[in-house]
């Protein structure tokens, strides 16, 4: 498995209606893990995955939509605060994958375990003394 991607986002995180296109890869803090769209070798369908970052020879960990594969690169997962977290085709019009959470300010975060963490973002402000 090969991931295709053009450049890595200088995050580790998805926030609200910050939809990771197509393209865009996550890396995590430490540069161990990736996570973005890429698609298998001579195949033009495209999955969401977790990758190793910077092997010789790219190792697929965990795939989001394995039995719901893209067409082409038009997907985006996307989370927004009424709690759809999902990946979407043809530019977020077409729901292929999607985890239901609860109402909320959520982030989806990739920690170099390679784990991928749901948190709640802080919304509390800071009090002036």
């Amino acid at each position: 498995l090969l991931p295709y991607f053009s450049f890595s986002i200088e995050t580790d995180t998805i926030k609200p209606n910050n939809p990771l296109r197509d393209g865009d890869v996550l890396v995590s803090g430490r540069q161990t893990f990736s996570l973005g769209f890429f698609s298998r070798k001579n195949s033009i369908r495209r999955y969401l995955g977790i990758w190793y970052h910077n092997v010789s020879e790219q190792t697929v960990i965990w795939v989001a939509n394995r039995d719901a594969p893209l067409n082409d690169t038009s997907g985006l997962l996307s989370l927004d605060s009424r709690g759809n977290f999902g990946i979407y085709a043809a530019n977020g019009t077409s729901l292929v994958w999607s985890a239901k959470l609860p109402a909320g300010n959520f982030a989806a975060r990739l920690l170099d375990s390679g784990n991928w963490e749901m948190s709640i973002l802080d919304t509390c402000k800071k009090l002036n003394p």
